[in-house]
């Protein structure tokens, strides 16, 4: 059987990774966000400060949303454009 003590670490490290997994993916979003063309959103019928703005503002939430909705929008206008 578990410390108490032993199972209060393993709670925090749990917590650290998840945040951390979080804080990265968020990071992977915006690096996404940004390095995609003006034209690319232009021609998906979206707005680059829009998205900027929710995954900025909704951290892992917003990464998530930009994931399913403006990506796959953005990688079809990609491949009819280039």
């Amino acid at each position: 059987m578990m410390a108490a003590g032993s199972l209060f670490a393993v709670l925090v490290l749990v917590f650290v990774l998840v945040g951390l997994a979080c804080t990265v993916f968020w990071i992977w979003s915006l690096v996404d966000l940004l390095r995609r063309p003006d034209q690319q959103y232009t021609a998906a019928g979206q707005t680059k400060v829009v998205w900027l703005l929710v995954v900025l503002l909704g951290h892992v939430i917003g990464s998530l949303i930009y994931l399913l909705v403006a990506r796959p929008s953005l990688d079809r206008a990609a491949a009819l454009r280039y």
